[in-house]
């Protein structure tokens, strides 16, 4: 199993403060396809490691990297916030870790409103940011429902991004020493 550091998602509602807070895991049955665990629940069974459950992080480095399991687990954070009250469409911020193409923030909105948006509003700045500056703005009164993608720990992703850089050089036949002579 390639594992790769999840993003923690938060998610904040208008008048009620932060609701959510999870891995982006997803724990999937091998033979069925199905999804049978989600965030928090699904780190819990890295721990415990079955040949037929397969553990998943659909968003790598904060970007998605699985868009059908992205749209699964946001529907699945947004309803666990939300409460047994029925989601109907709401404005939804969501803030995005910096330098993420045009492209990739396309694809983050498209997930919002296939979990039902009204409106999206992107940020990349943290979700702490933006709701700290959020009563000088004009149009974020009408949001309801904040969502962050973040990473607590950084160093995870460097560790995850050498690897892959090691990985890569290893099937070009590339050393670690010359790879370390590149830094």
């Amino acid at each position: 199993m390639e594992f790769f550091e999840p993003a923690d998602i938060v998610v904040y509602i208008q008048g009620r403060g932060m609701v959510l807070k999870e891995k982006s895991l997803l724990a999937v049955d091998i033979v069925s396809k199905k999804i049978v665990a989600f965030g928090d629940e699904a780190e819990r069974m890295v721990e415990h490691p079955t040949d037929n459950i397969n553990i998943i992080s659909p968003l790598r480095r904060g970007v998605i990297a699985d868009y059908v399991a992205t749209v699964q687990l946001f529907k699945y954070f947004l309803m666990k916030a939300w409460g047994k009250k029925i989601l109907f469409k709401v404005p939804i911020a969501i803030c995005v870790p910096k330098g993420l193409t045009e492209v990739e923030k396309k694809a983050v909105e498209d997930v919002m409103y296939q979990i039902g948006a009204k409106e999206t509003f992107i940020a990349d700045i943290p979700i702490e940011r933006l709701l700290k500056e959020l009563p000088a703005a004009k149009n974020w009164q009408k949001i309801k429902v904040f969502i962050g993608i973040t990473k607590d720990e950084p160093k995870n992703y460097i560790t995850e991004q050498l690897s892959d850089i090691l990985n890569y050089a290893k099937q070009e036949n590339i050393s670690v020493e010359e790879v370390k002579e590149l830094f």
